[in-house]
């Protein structure tokens, strides 16, 4: 027969088991409402990236199109593409590029083609062709401005007369058709852009970055690219990266 005692006893531990049922929810609704800390270091799209998806190393190049010195660093690698694939291949890198429009948004350049050859460069992106358009649009940039003096550097004179239609001209003369002009008119990567340059931002308040381009790689954040440097410069930031892994 079951004495009182043992009532209370059996009532008591029925609280205590309630009472950790409900702090146990409680944790478990806390947790789930809690916002996931978001690794900026991940790649944030695989169409934008050269090299295996699970290789060791990750060299990210954060960019804006009307900064020229991220221009000479892609050119750099574009004059010798060839051999920095094998490169890449060879030391197990994934290369990836994030378009931002920084230079509009926190630089000092308040024109709208940081934006809008962003938002051209994503609209690509969404027909699967953004190194196509993007060694596109650096070709065309160097033909038009950059080799003319203009736009070359900080102190060089600004471009001014690109239209939109300089950027959709690019689509058209890769092959990008209606589906990329309607993306770019009507301003469908917009947002796109703009969340990519505030998380780019994030990632360069905390390493200590004032502008671009902007590198990691490893341990290894560098930034700025000389216009006289080639292939062998690029090549060498990637060996200390390599070398600053842990």
């Amino acid at each position: 027969m079951e004495t009182e005692d043992s009532g209370s006893k059996i009532g008591t531990i029925v609280r205590i088991a309630t009472l950790f049922g409900v702090i146990a929810l409680l944790i478990l609704v806390v947790a789930i409402n809690i916002p996931k800390k978001e690794n900026l270091s991940m790649v944030w799209d695989y169409r934008t990236t050269i090299g295996k998806r699970d290789a060791k190393n990750h060299f990210i190049m954060t960019t804006d199109v009307m900064c020229p010195y991220c221009d000479y660093f892609s050119r750099a690698i574009m004059s010798a593409q060839d051999e920095f694939e094998k490169y890449l291949e060879e030391n197990d890198v994934i290369y990836e590029m994030r378009i931002t429009d920084f230079l509009y948004e926190y630089g000092s350049v308040r024109s709208n083609y940081s934006t809008r050859s962003a938002e051209a460069i994503l609209c690509a992106t969404e027909e699967d062709r953004f190194w196509d358009y993007y060694h596109a649009v650096m070709t065309a940039l160097n033909e038009d401005y950059h080799s003319k003096g203009i736009g070359n550097s900080k102190n060089s004179p600004m471009m001014t007369d690109i239209t939109d239609d300089y950027w959709l001209n690019i689509g058209k003369e890769i092959g990008l058709g209606d589906s990329f002009e309607d993306c770019y008119k009507n301003n469908k990567m917009l947002s796109k852009v703009q969340e990519n340059t505030k998380k780019a931002v994030k990632v360069m308040e905390k390493a200590g970055a004032a502008g671009l381009p902007f590198f990691q790689f490893n341990d290894y954040q560098p930034g700025g690219f000389d216009p006289s440097w080639g292939w062998e410069y690029v090549k060498m930031y990637f060996d200390t990266g390599l070398s600053s892994k842990k």
